[in-house]
């Protein structure tokens, strides 16, 4: 799953680079055909305002960002996907899905995603569906994997309850207890980061159907084209801090870091308590693991 993580996280440089290229034309530095007409609207029907382009190599520019953006716009619903389906994957292999080296998933995965993100990309990119209907298709697609997301985490919370509780069978393994708890252990964390995730989809999503859908006077389209690239490249600067803070041992390292948060942490906590409390867990989780394991045992005997 990690290369599926760097590769779309790689793509963040990508959507920068194709606004790079985009911007000249937006800003009017550069004309298509000698127009002298600015293009910023996100999609028009009228053919007597569209851009007629005759000569493509004085556009490479502009139709590679383009590209480039509908890539990362699409990439960015494709890692969710990933996620999900990876953590679907390792909660029916549980009981020994990290004991057995499967890399393969990952690759896997991704060479899949890609394969349908290019494809939608090039779909979008020569205007085969129209903006609606991109935007419906990621609506279901977003609402679908929200909904499994959640289902995951019952499901896997469910299951580390029921091994917690000494509701076990004969194929009981350390394995199995671990990656069930894993599993919910990496849900848990991903919450508050879905939640982020949503939430600039929601607003994204949001500013583009004011602006297809006319409910707002046109001389507003190219502030909320503006706000809405904004929300997009600048997404990472929302998620990145809501992953870090999501993990007690991030968010605690980070605030030790900060000028004045360091010294306040510091004062609030004794030295040796992170060292304490992460003995105390480790020492109750191998407990825990060892005295299953040993019911499992004299079951199996009996």
């Amino acid at each position: 799953m990690t290369i599926c993580f760097s590769f779309y996280f790689g793509t963040w440089f990508e959507c920068w680079l194709g606004l790079v290229l985009v911007w000249p034309y937006k800003c009017g530095l550069i004309f298509i055909e000698n127009t002298h007409q600015k293009f910023s609207n996100f999609e028009t029907a009228d053919r007597s305002v569209m851009a007629r382009i005759t000569n493509y190599p004085e556009v490479v520019c502009l139709l590679i960002g383009s590209l480039m953006i509908w890539h990362y716009l699409a990439s960015t619903v494709a890692g969710m996907w990933c996620f999900v389906v990876e953590r679907t994957i390792a909660s029916f292999f549980f009981s020994d899905y990290e004991r057995k080296p499967r890399s393969y998933i990952g690759y896997a995965l991704l060479i899949t995603s890609q394969f349908c993100v290019i494809q939608g990309s090039i779909l979008i990119f020569f205007y085969f569906f129209s903006l609606k209907a991109a935007l419906i298709i990621v609506t279901a697609m977003l609402t679908c994997v929200v909904s499994t997301f959640f289902f995951l985490l019952h499901y896997n919370t469910s299951l580390r309850n029921r091994l917690d509780i000494k509701q076990t069978n004969l194929s009981y393994n350390l394995a199995a207890r671990f990656q069930a708890a894993e599993n919910a252990r990496s849900l848990k964390l991903a919450v508050f980061v879905f939640a982020v995730i949503c939430c600039i989809f929601t607003i994204a999503i949001s500013m583009l159907m004011m602006a297809s859908l006319h409910w707002t006077p046109e001389n507003y389209d190219v502030a909320i084209m503006t706000a809405f690239e904004c929300l997009v490249s600048l997404n990472p600067l929302f998620i990145v801090p809501a992953a870090m803070f999501s993990v007690p041992e991030w968010k605690a390292a980070f605030i030790k870091l900060m000028p004045f948060g360091g010294r306040r942490y510091h004062r609030r906590r004794r030295p040796d308590s992170d060292i304490m409390d992460h003995q105390i867990r480790v020492s109750m989780e191998t407990k825990m693991y060892f005295v299953q394991l040993e019911d499992s045992w004299k079951i199996s005997i009996l």
